[in-house]
């Protein structure tokens, strides 16, 4: 009996992610059937007889043939095993809450639909070893490495050839598993959709016909081969600040915390205007806007932009894939041209994460910084009668026949009744009451900063033939809000989503346009940190907030794509350099994947003929359209999650063997049964029959 009691019937968690309930070498140490066959079972009731020999037979008949106990003896016995009972109880309910708030609550934690097909080269023990150097080398705080320390970082180094190897091996793998015809949910298509074609009506406003008048390179290669350019922008100062900036909310994440937010919400407050209805010029273009003209003549700048115009001239990839047209005007201040550049026209074709990512960015916006926001002050609540309608949605996580050990199925079962706690139904209705003063409440903001952009003070370059002119910026920026620092210092804040679709599998790598972007973001708002918002596409679950910078960002960049963000300041430098040649007046700047790494200047006409590029044509015929099959999203090999921290596992890694040798184990060969050992019951009729 004491055997049978200290058998472990929960598997280990490790066994469970690759749907494996009993390894070989537990096999070999607890299983009956598998010392039978191998001829090594010891019958557990063979001495039975002996347990019993000391046991008094007439004492125990003795007290059968008692009296029975008198109906007063039989409350008081039942008394006593009530409050027995609710003492067993209590302890139990005790027990149980003390284990739930030990188990810490893993945002994103999926069971996976397939197994692994193997494991990893690395032993648990080196998997955790290796997990503490990777986080100590991505902790932006220098400090010393104790010999521990030291010691575990060359392990990492003579380990980094057999991680690199598995990785690949890994990302093979989890490529393979990719569905790119799967239709993830797009949150809230109807404000897409509405958000689009409202600002694809303002540009129909733009002159109509535009001929091809010169072209810009945007190669490196090719602007090099003229001369080396080596560029930096200087922030001089802010000119002008208007509204102000609210301070950021942070969900603690210690429970499932969902972006679900009631679709008539974001139409009153973050809907398109047109022109008409404009009270703020801060909302037209910058060529539009009197600050900008008024600050422009002031400071004399040769260049006007918003941050939205420099995300575009910025995210110039190595394929040059991207297509884009932005209107440009030419305007004259005392004898001096100025260079004004608009907002790019939207783009009419997306995938399914691209258009997530634009709506995200709006209810990041009302959860994170809206002084009035309830999302995470409130405990979520939800009936029990709609549980099975929320799980049927979510079936990539309720429906695996995967067996799973007590600690695992724990974790899925508050996680589980956390996430449909959610009420996402009455969310999606558009119900008669719009939140009229959500509009009035909300906190717009806008600064106009004036830069410089020009040559390093060590660039070397032939003078003469070639000198690299400094121009002056002036840049129309917003902020989504403000965080107050641990030393209570106040920080300029940017929010920013990343989509997530393969949890089980680790974190998505950011792609080159999404890091561009954001460096975009940064390079022009000093002092400025970016927060990244890491979402399940599937339940709208917060799994991460990842604070960067300029430099984290440009590292990132470095270490996925091996490019240096730096040399795209050289292409806007350039850019820059060829429209202050141009006379007054209005162009657009049209670059097509298929001409190059070029971008072409059109000039405005006033009527139609041979080689005319009619924009309305493009902006009327154009329709927002969803990219049917979604591109594999790769996985970071660094960028570590909750779970794989909670479980000290590599990221982009097979699971690991339990081993304390330190090498991994060999698995047992399979028994043939046709040469394994006859039955106990014919070997002891052999051995009777030898008697």
């Amino acid at each position: 009996m004491e055997r049978f009691k200290e058998i472990d019937w929960n598997p280990a968690l490790e066994d469970i992610i690759d749907d494996v309930f009993i390894r070989d070498e537990r096999l070999e140490r607890e299983s009956a059937m598998y010392r039978i066959m191998r001829d090594d079972f010891t019958d557990p009731f063979e001495d039975i007889e002996q347990d019993y020999a000391n046991v008094n037979m007439e004492l125990i008949q003795k007290f059968l043939s008692e009296d029975p106990l008198t109906d007063t003896e039989q409350e008081e016995e039942q008394k006593i095993d009530d409050k027995q009972k609710n003492r067993k109880k209590k302890n139990v309910d005790i027990d149980s809450k003390q284990n739930q708030d030990k188990r810490p609550y893993l945002p994103g934690i999926r069971k996976l639909p397939f197994n692994f097909p193997k494991r990893s080269c690395l032993t648990k023990v080196q998997q955790n070893m290796c997990l503490r150097v990777l986080l100590k080398l991505s902790n932006n705080k220098q400090k010393e490495l104790s010999k521990e320390e030291q010691s575990e970082m060359e392990s990492y180094i003579e380990l980094k050839d057999k991680i690199f190897e598995e990785q690949k091996e890994f990302l093979n793998f989890a490529k393979s598993k990719w569905n790119d015809s799967f239709n993830w949910p797009i949150k809230y298509e109807r404000f897409i959709i509405s958000k689009w074609n409202t600002k694809m009506k303002k540009f129909q406003k733009l002159p109509r016909y535009y001929v091809e008048f010169k072209n810009i390179s945007l190669s490196m290669q090719q602007i090099n081969s003229t001369f080396k350019k080596s560029i930096e922008i200087k922030f001089i100062s802010c000119l002008h600040k208007l509204g102000s900036f609210s301070k950021m909310m942070w969900p603690k994440l210690d429970r499932p915390s969902m972006l679900n937010v009631n679709p008539v919400i974001l139409f009153n407050k973050y809907q398109c205007v047109t022109h008409n209805k404009v009270t703020h010029y801060f909302r037209l273009p910058v060529s539009d806007d009197t600050y900008c003209e008024n600050l422009a003549m002031e400071t004399k700048a040769d260049f006007v932009i918003s941050s939205s115009g420099l995300k575009c001239l910025l995210n110039t990839d190595l394929y040059y894939l991207n297509s884009w047209i932005i209107p440009i005007v030419i305007k004259s201040h005392n004898g001096k041209n100025v260079v004004y550049i608009d907002k790019r026209i939207p783009s009419s074709l997306a995938t399914i994460p691209q258009k997530n990512t634009w709506v995200y960015k709006y209810i990041l916006r009302h959860c994170f910084a809206d002084a009035n926001n309830e999302m995470f002050k409130e405990k979520m609540q939800h009936t029990t009668e709609d549980k099975p309608e929320k799980a049927a949605v979510h079936s990539d996580i309720d429906n695996t026949d995967l067996e799973c050990s007590a600690e695992f199925n724990d974790y899925l079962k508050i996680y589980e009744e956390d996430l449909y706690s959610t009420d996402a139904e009455k969310s999606e209705k558009l119900g008669d009451s719009a939140n009229d003063n959500e509009t009035n409440d909300t906190k717009t903001n806008v600064m106009y900063k004036l830069f410089t952009i020009g040559p390093t003070e060590s660039l070397n370059y032939e003078v003469g033939k070639h000198d690299v002119k400094t121009y002056q910026m002036l840049v129309r920026t917003k902020m989504d809000g403000i965080e107050v620092l641990p030393n209570r210092k106040s920080q300029y804040v940017m929010l920013t989503p990343k989509m997530e679709h393969q949890l089980g599998l680790g974190a998505e790598a950011v792609t080159f346009e999404e890091v561009s972007h954001q460096w975009a973001s940064l390079i022009f708002r000093p002092e400025t940190s970016l927060a990244r918002v890491r979402i399940a596409a599937d339940t709208s679950e917060i799994i991460q907030i990842e604070k960067h910078t300029t430099t984290s960002l440009s590292n990132e960049m470095r270490r996925l794509y091996n490019v240096k963000i730096e040399n795209s300041l050289s292409i806007l430098h350039n850019i820059i350099e060829g429209l202050s040649s141009l006379s007054s007046g209005r162009y657009i700047m049209r670059h097509v994947p298929q001409r190059g790494p070029f971008a072409y200047v059109y000039k405005q006409v006033e009527e139609p003929g041979k080689n005319v590029f009619d924009l309305h044509t493009v902006c009327q015929s154009a329709i927002f359209q969803t990219v049917p099959r979604t591109p594999w999203p790769l996985i970071d090999t660094i960028l570590t999650t909750p779970v794989i921290r909670h479980f000290k596992k590599m990221p982009a890694m097979f699971n690991a063997y339990q081993s304390f040798s330190g090498q991994p184990k060999k698995r047992q060969k399979k028994i043939d049964f046709t040469e394994s050992a006859p039955r106990r019951s014919l070997r002891l009729k052999e051995v009777k029959n030898e008697k």
